[in-house]
């Protein structure tokens, strides 16, 4: 539903734009979150 209200056709127009953008499938690219976690940059950590 959301991906029709952002102008995709379907879920392959969408995960082909995402790979275009980021390299990775959806799929993947939450896998690489998993395993990275959260990075703080060094100005929001107070340093």
């Amino acid at each position: 539903e959301w991906a029709l209200a952002a102008g995709y056709y379907d879920q392959a127009h969408q995960v082909r734009e995402f790979r275009a953008l980021t390299g990775l499938t959806p799929g993947a690219y939450v896998r690489e979150q998993a395993e990275v976690g959260f990075v703080q940059s060094p100005d929001e950590a107070g340093a």
